[in-house]
């Protein structure tokens, strides 16, 4: 399988493996698992810059040429340390067709289906609720112009959006 390695240094001193570290993992279990490692890309700190996703952003326009089949990261909590960030972004890595992996034991059974944890079902609903929401938005036919109910007294207020501003 080709796939793609993702590291991301903590913001703290105290934030878990180094870039270079993680990056290392990522290869040796590649090697191990026999997949073909293509390409890493790391958000790292930078003295005086905040850490940012430029890397992630990269990733994701790796991911949308098609040139891999899988994300491999060496903790899960590479993605982020908040738990929520996390699901948010393996849901969205396998709604884009991959595979996410994880080079730490531990975290298999996290991605494994189904999750044991009670918080992650929970946050799996409530994105599957986004999208079932999403889809029912987008089913929704605009409003008629002129509405016949004599009735009934009905005000509807249309408002142009300022196509400069987006207001």
């Amino acid at each position: 399988m080709r796939i793609i390695g993702y590291v991301r240094e903590g913001p703290g001193p105290q934030s878990g493996d180094p870039a270079f570290a993680q990056a290392e993992k990522i290869r040796r279990w590649a090697t191990d698992a026999g997949h073909r490692l293509v390409a890493v890309c790391q958000d790292i700190k930078s003295p005086g810059h905040a850490l940012g996703r430029e890397g992630y952003r990269a990733l994701i326009g790796i991911i949308s040429a098609g040139q891999v089949d899988g994300v491999v990261v060496s903790s899960i909590d590479a993605l982020s340390a908040d738990t929520i960030v996390q699901e948010v972004m393996i849901w969205d890595l396998r709604n884009r067709g991959m595979t996410v992996m994880s080079a730490r034991a531990e975290d298999h059974e996290l991605l494994g289906l189904p999750v044991s944890q009670r918080a992650r079902l929970l946050i799996q609903d409530v994105l599957a609720r986004v999208v079932d929401y999403q889809e029912m938005i987008a089913a929704i036919q605009p409003a008629p112009a002129s509405i016949d109910a004599p009735d009934e007294e009905i005000i509807i207020e249309l408002v142009e959006q300022d196509t400069a501003t987006g207001n």
